[in-house]
């Protein structure tokens, strides 16, 4: 059979939580999704009944032959896709320990791209930055990310993290920007160096998907010693998200 003549599907790729709110906004965003193909959700983690293997029989059940699989993260220096990846079969050799069990899937897996710095992630980012930027050019731009101390993942996140920097620093005409990671820990560092003992205020803005512990928490407790403006709004709810998703969708079927 003809690879364009394979029945297609897709299936998005998250993390999951404990949190519904959070696994309702991923919900929201996929069943936004407008196509003629089968579309589900698979869970890495702590949804019953709607994880990665799950997605995949369910859209093998329907007959696809061919699955797009979308992640649905922040960054493509995640190490959970590196699992995921070795799991669906996509690569052969783990690049690091994992429990996630082999799926077999039946279907031929196609992987699809996370989030990274595309144009309509930017989008969200920018009307993050633009509610908490009063003077940007006596202002310095903080973006602050999950990030990875791995070696083979690390350097993706880097890449993102500096192109955006990079990006809204020209975008706004930010006295400077920089960003800072949970992982290595560099955020109380970052926000430190960057406000120049206080001279400067940080404009600080999380490169997250939802909210949850670390950016009402985990960031806030880092800032304390800096002069800063942040309210730890995150990519979801945004409709932009789901014009990303949409796009890898149509880019395939």
């Amino acid at each position: 059979m003809e690879k364009e003549q394979w029945k297609k599907g897709v299936l998005i790729l998250a993390h999951g939580s404990r949190d519904k709110k959070w696994v309702q906004l991923i919900d929201e965003s996929v069943d936004n999704i407008k196509t003629d193909v089968p579309v589900t959700i698979g869970y890495l983690e702590l949804i019953e009944g709607r994880s990665i293997a799950d997605g995949v029989r369910r859209l093998e059940q329907q007959g696809v032959e061919e699955i797009l699989a979308i992640p649905f993260f922040v960054c493509s220096g995640s190490t959970h896709l590196a699992e995921i990846q070795y799991a669906l079969g996509v690569i052969k050799t783990p690049l690091l320990e994992t429990d996630l069990p082999l799926i077999h899937p039946k279907a031929n897996i196609v992987w699809g791209e996370a989030m990274d710095y595309h144009p309509f992630i930017l989008k969200v980012l920018e009307e993050r930055i633009s509610s908490l930027t009063l003077e940007p050019e006596n202002e310095r731009l903080l973006l602050v990310a999950h990030g990875s101390n791995r070696p083979d993942f690390e350097p993706k996140w880097e890449k993102t993290l500096r192109y955006m920097c990079t990006y809204f620093k020209e975008k706004y005409r930010f006295n400077d920007s920089n960003y800072g990671t949970i992982l290595p820990d560099t955020i109380t560092e970052a926000a430190e160096q960057l406000s120049d003992n206080n001279k400067h205020k940080l404009v600080v803005v999380p490169v997250f998907l939802s909210e949850g512990y670390y950016t009402s928490k985990k960031i806030p407790s880092k800032l304390v010693e800096v002069d800063h403006v942040y309210d730890g709004k995150t990519y979801l709810p945004h409709s932009a998200i789901t014009e990303w998703l949409q796009e890898q969708v149509n880019n395939y079927v």
